[in-house]
């Protein structure tokens, strides 16, 4: 038998200069990006959170002001003079009640959730 010869192909290499970098100096560079760009991201994010809570703080105070105003208007409204100056100004036949129409509640009882009326005040009627 005829032994083949095995043929080595050889590349040439091309001269190439390779420069050495340390791979835990590209690391370490890596990770202070990535942490200077979280932390500046989160700096945005507050920011943005803090904005948006001043505009709900503004439009709470806007509210409470609203509510004030309508609650001051409600309690002139219902005034025992302003009652009485609509009651003639609408030609209203109103008086106030009788006793016997008047139903009184008593203590609230929180385990059936309901107010206890006093039955007397019905049998008066």
């Amino acid at each position: 038998m005829v032994a083949k010869k095995k043929r080595t192909i050889r590349k040439k290499k091309k001269n190439q200069v390779q420069v050495p970098f340390p791979v835990v100096l590209a690391n370490v560079l890596v990770l202070v990006a990535v942490l200077g760009l979280s932390y500046m991201w989160l700096c945005a994010r507050c920011d943005a959170l803090g904005r948006e809570i001043k505009g709900k703080e503004a439009e709470l105070a806007a509210a409470q002001k609203r509510f004030n105003n309508e609650q001051e208007r409600w309690s002139m409204m219902t005034s025992p003079s302003n009652l009485r100056q609509a009651i003639r100004k609408f030609n209203l036949d109103m008086q106030m009640p009788r006793e016997s129409q008047i139903v009184k509640l008593g203590p609230w009882d929180a385990s059936g959730r309901t107010a206890q009326a006093d039955t007397r005040s019905y049998m008066r009627q």
